[in-house]
């Protein structure tokens, strides 16, 4: 939908109304000196009907006000139409300010730029003071309880580049779209506390909140929009705010890849638990004794608490869930010393807590997971990952295809005496990883993979015996 003013003095709104259905209009109620600077406000109802409103703060309000400096006097226009139907309504000032409180419940449309918003403070030279606030512009339908506001003109903010505070400015509405550009009229944003909290927004574009920094306060900035599909980073890869509490409450865990890990839980990052349809890391295992529990797997320590679960079929009829915050490692007892497949599930497109194999991992099937990184000044270090592992005999195509972040796999298989089948692509999707080492005396190996070859490495360090 097209802006259809550029006058900096003027409203337009597009309303959609039922056969007479009244339609209410609010204004501040402002000092006698400030209406006087304003001018008067005129409402041109698009059906031939024009009213003039006088905003003037009556001696009651007044009185009210003085004795309860929280609450804010308005006064109201009110309208009906005979018939059903869209309608474009247009409020005009001559001074270009408006002390606008709130458009009609049937706005469907904001079609131009604001007026200057006031409340109808002045200086101490008698000038009117823009307001720093916007109020939330348009409220539920009493009747539905459904607010019908989908469009914003991409300007909206233009006239007003001293509005700070959103704070449910835009709530519940039903827009789905915002340009990049929406709020860069603004010089600086210092709260955006729900202004689209529960609204109708399929998407939030990069650089967004630009005008944000860390003191600015985003409460529940976006919490519980339940058609979000899509986010870039809306802070244009600048510093989080320290108040982002709720933010994108009850978004999908994958809507949150662009904020940094740590802060995913305080904005409303909720993990789901891992399901058997989930992916599956999947290797063969041969207990060395049985009925004995047996580290198969051993947790990394990691430098925050990353809360999640693995669902882990241990190949022997047995399926059990395990969070891996209660434990340092996966253990199991099997009845009966065979090789067993075992499937651990893990949350899809969610890291998992870092992880190496036990000692009798006989065959790696799958991929890993994507890891997450581990403790500051290791985070991308797994040198020595399955070294030793001397029942290891072969490797899946693309090992780490899932965790391009890995800086050292140095020596990562060193002393894999029975390893045999290595893919020559094993290394695919790897970053610039350090890999000096990674197949130190791996006597059963007929050649180095490809993927490796082609890397830059110590070479010295590349013993290994043609069997």
């Amino acid at each position: 939908m097209s802006t259809l003013s550029t006058d900096a003095h003027e409203l337009v709104a597009t309303l959609l109304c039922r056969p007479d259905e009244t339609v209410t209009i609010s204004f501040y109620a402002v000092p006698q000196l400030a209406a006087e600077l304003i001018g008067e406000v005129r409402i041109d109802w698009g059906d031939g009907r024009i009213n003039a409103v006088d905003c003037t703060i009556s001696d009651s309000a007044l009185t009210e006000m003085v004795n309860n400096p929280g609450s804010a006097p308005k006064v109201t226009a009110s309208h009906s139409y005979a018939a059903q139907g869209s309608q474009t309504i247009r409020i005009r000032t001559e001074s270009g300010f408006l002390p606008l409180a709130q458009l009609p419940s049937q706005t469907v449309s904001i079609d131009s730029a604001l007026p200057v918003l006031t409340r109808g403070e002045t200086d101490d030279k008698n000038r009117l003071r823009p307001d720093d606030t916007l109020p939330r512009l348009v409220p539920d339908d009493p009747q539905t309880g459904v607010c019908t506001l989908s469009h914003l003109c991409p300007e909206l903010l233009g006239n007003n580049p001293q509005l700070a505070f959103f704070d449910e400015a835009f709530r519940h509405c039903a827009v789905t779209r915002l340009e990049p550009s929406f709020f860069s009229p603004c010089r600086k944003l210092k709260s955006l506390v729900r202004t689209f909290a529960d609204s109708s927004l399929i998407s939030i574009p990069a650089g967004l909140l630009a005008q944000a920094d860390a003191g600015t306060i985003c409460e529940e900035t976006f919490a519980r929009c339940r058609m979000l599909e899509r986010i870039e980073h809306p802070f244009a890869n600048k510093e989080l705010a320290v108040c982002m509490e709720g933010f994108l409450e009850g978004a999908s865990s994958s809507l949150f890849s662009w904020c940094e890990p740590s802060r995913r839980e305080e904005m409303g990052w909720v993990r789901p638990a891992a399901r058997a349809s989930d992916p599956a890391f999947e290797f063969e295992w041969v207990p060395g004794i049985a009925r004995v529990p047996e580290q198969v797997a051993i947790f990394y320590p990691i430098d925050l608490e990353l809360k999640g679960d693995l669902l882990v079929d241990w190949g022997d009829g047995h399926i059990e869930r395990i969070d891996w915050n209660k434990t340092d490692a996966l253990e199991h007892a099997y009845d009966e010393v065979l090789p067993y497949r075992v499937c651990i599930h893990s949350t899809a497109n969610e890291a998992v807590r870092p992880f190496q194999l036990g000692a009798h991992v006989r065959r790696i099937l799958t991929p890993l997971p994507r890891l997450h990184p581990r403790i500051a000044g290791m985070r991308g270090d797994f040198c020595g990952w399955a070294a030793n592992r001397r029942e290891l005999t072969s490797l899946p195509p693309e090992l780490f295809a899932n965790n391009p972040d890995i800086t050292n796999l140095e020596q990562a298989f060193a002393g894999c005496v029975k390893l045999e089948n290595v893919p020559d692509t094993l290394l695919a999707g790897l970053g610039a990883a350090a890999v000096d080492g990674m197949f130190a005396f791996c006597k059963s190996m007929l050649g180095l993979p490809e993927s490796y070859r082609s890397r830059p490495r110590d070479k010295t360090l590349d013993y290994f015996s043609i069997s």
